[in-house]
């Protein structure tokens, strides 16, 4: 039988550049995550799922999010590497296994972007309506590479402050709306009348809160991007733990004081019905110039999540390279340490879906947007599977709990309860038609993706034998 090839010695040996501070790393995940989910979904969920439900939904999904973050936390605190759930597969579960939540997360991740670069020239045309949606895509396009052109820690400072103009923003929109709730602003004040009135906190029962979960465990996606930046992380020891307690914070504060406001303020038969329930509440505040901000809003929230996601994409596709679950090539670093090639490959991706999105938006495009959703409960349910591995290889390799620089709080509960969530969330989405499509186009790609991979690693005699721990104690 031919040797069996080590593809730990195969890598190319480059590493990224340590150049990334704590706050950089949360503001990635908060970036990431804060997004249209949350400026146009809430409207959505409130009308289906009526006030209690609403937070009963975003409560469910902050669940799931918190699950992930703190099972993905112990891994990458002792192993800080940029490919994350794509090198713990590949170690923990094989070839395979990595290889195909590589290119499912790398998929997911691209396709995101132009999604968004989408959303904000439709948004942009609402308020330059003479200037061509094109003519923003390229725009912000091109802004988005040379963000991501530029060196770890320029990227972080540059991505920390347009993320922080959304939260800005998100913090003058709970500041208007209080206002308007105590009465501060307006002729009288508004109070809290809409939680109980009008079928109280739950007008529509059960089933429409379950159906809601779904859009609510979807609009967190995003939570992850801390991860991708761990290898470039000045001190993971340090940063990541706190960029962890940072994000889980910064996001799970906004949306429900966010929340707090909107069901304060908007009646839920309304909700749906008004567009951008953000907007409703700077119009009623008596601001003239609401629907503007409101674009300046979901613009800043749009690109901020694009410029995250198009970084995290780069991360993963840089790992794969490493692995040999993608091109060589895009597993090298320019002289900045940047991985230019793999960002080359994702921005030209990016490029033809935002094609397809005008070419034919019913077939390829539809696929793609569809993709993303089961896309993160699969990783999200491989980052449970892998925690608990982890600590099986954590003490045979002679370490003790108080070794571990972060814990996940009540192992092994956590990690499997975030991978049976995920498999009832999926089971959900069979009993809705809206989202039926996500599994339908998902299911086929994953299982393809892993039984291709695992007959030709086997063919070619590949094998990972790469030892994180180890790699990571040595640097």
């Amino acid at each position: 039988m031919a040797e069996m090839k080590n593809i730990s010695e195969e890598t190319s040996g480059e590493e990224l550049k340590r150049g990334m501070k704590s706050h950089h790393v949360a503001m990635l995940s908060v970036g990431g995550t804060i997004g249209t989910g949350l400026f146009l979904g809430t409207g959505y969920v409130l009308q289906q799922a009526g006030p209690g439900g609403l937070f009963v939904a975003y409560g469910f999904g902050a669940i799931i999010m918190y699950f992930m973050m703190v099972s993905m936390g112990e891994m990458l605190v002792q192993m800080p590497v940029s490919g994350n759930v794509q090198a713990y597969a590949s170690q923990f579960l094989g070839y395979g296994a990595g290889f195909t939540v590589g290119w499912v997360k790398w998929l997911q991740l691209a396709v995101t972007v132009p999604t968004q670069l989408v959303a904000s020239s439709i948004m942009m045309k609402n308020v330059f309506p003479d200037v061509p949606g094109i003519i923003w895509i390229i725009g912000f396009g091109l802004l988005l590479f040379v963000m991501n052109a530029s060196e770890s820690d320029k990227y972080g400072s540059s991505s920390f402050i347009f993320s922080s103009l959304k939260i800005i923003l998100i913090v003058m929109f709970i500041i208007v709306g209080f206002g308007m709730i105590t009465g501060l602003i307006g002729d009288e004040p508004v109070g809290l009348s809409n939680f109980t009135s009008d079928g109280g906190l739950f007008p529509t029962g059960f089933v429409p809160i379950l159906m809601s979960m779904m859009t609510a465990v979807f609009a967190y996606s995003g939570a992850d991007m801390f991860a991708t930046a761990a290898g470039e992380s000045e001190n993971p020891g340090r940063d990541l733990p706190r960029a962890i307690r940072t994000s889980i914070l910064s996001i799970v504060i906004s949306y429900f004081l966010t929340l707090f406001v909107l069901v304060a303020l908007l009646p839920w038969r309304e909700a749906d019905l008004l567009g951008s329930p953000f907007a409703y509440v700077f119009k009623s505040a008596g601001i003239r110039s609401a629907e503007i901000i409101v674009n300046l809003i979901i613009v800043s929230s749009a690109l901020s999540s694009a410029n995250a996601h198009a970084y995290s994409a780069v991360r993963m596709l840089w790992s794969m390279g490493h692995y040999e679950q993608a091109p060589k090539f895009v597993g090298n670093v320019n002289k900045r340490k940047v991985p230019m090639n793999a960002l080359l490959v994702t921005m030209v991706f990016a490029s033809f879906a935002v094609a397809a999105s005008f070419i034919s938006p019913d077939v390829v495009y539809l696929f793609l947007t569809s993709f993303i959703g089961s896309a993160e409960l699969v990783v999200y349910a491989i980052t449970g599977v892998c925690a608990v591995k982890f600590r099986k290889y954590f003490f045979k390799r002679g370490h003790t709990l108080s070794d571990l620089k972060y814990r996940i709080p009540l192992f092994p509960f956590i990690p499997i309860a975030l991978v049976i969530l995920c498999m009832l969330v999926a089971t959900g989405m069979v009993f809705d038609s809206t989202q039926r499509a996500s599994l339908i186009t998902g299911a086929p790609v994953f299982i393809g993706l892993f039984v291709i991979s695992t007959i030709w690693a086997k063919y070619k005699n590949k094998t990972v034998t790469h030892d994180l721990l180890k790699d990571s104690q040595e640097k």
